[in-house]
């Protein structure tokens, strides 16, 4: 518990709270070290828990087909990852891949419903943090969208250079799945 309470004095997201506070968050987190290339999750898998990085870099990747990934997002310190199953209870959305040497705080679903249903304020901080990021991804995938349909030449030769890609990928695998198709 000690090596958890260390990290989370790291993480801006723990800022504010109490050192009582923190004693008890510190038993529902546990401390997960991740080498360059592990997979915490990919895109489809259940979602049991959601982390928050304390050191390290993690790619977010769209997987387009078997042999075709297209990277989301690059995630650093004091990020939370995982945070939309909190809510919609639903699957994994993309692929967390760690980019670095990294150092996460895992939670699990099952550690912060408790932690909500006994009225926690860190479970509200993170709901309203869920909230916050959501809707700032939100704002960033209107302002692409607005870009896709401002610049149609653009996003013509964008699509063009994707069939390409899935046009390699059937001509070296010889068959074609769309990222539906699981």
């Amino acid at each position: 518990m000690e090596d958890v309470l260390g990290y989370m004095k790291k993480v801006k997201l723990f800022d504010g709270f109490s050192q009582t506070e923190l004693e008890i968050l510190a038993s529902t987190f546990k401390v997960r070290r991740v080498d360059p290339g592990t997979v915490l999750c990919r895109e489809g898998d259940a979602a049991p828990s959601f982390y928050i990085v304390v050191t390290g870099i993690i790619s977010v990747f769209k997987e387009i087909s078997d042999t075709v990934r297209q990277r989301l997002a690059t995630i650093g310190r004091n990020c939370m990852l995982g945070q939309v199953a909190l809510i919609d209870r639903g699957k994994r959305s993309a692929t967390l891949e760690a980019g670095s040497p990294a150092i996460l705080l895992e939670c699990s679903r099952e550690d912060f419903e408790r932690l909500f249903h006994s009225n926690n304020p860190f479970a509200y901080k993170v709901l309203d943090f869920v909230a916050t990021d959501l809707s700032k991804r939100l704002r960033q995938a209107n302002r692409k969208l607005e870009d896709l349909l401002v610049n149609p030449g653009q996003t013509i030769s964008m699509i063009y250079d994707a069939f390409v890609e899935v046009g390699k990928a059937v001509h070296e695998t010889g068959e074609y799945k769309t990222p539906f198709m699981r």
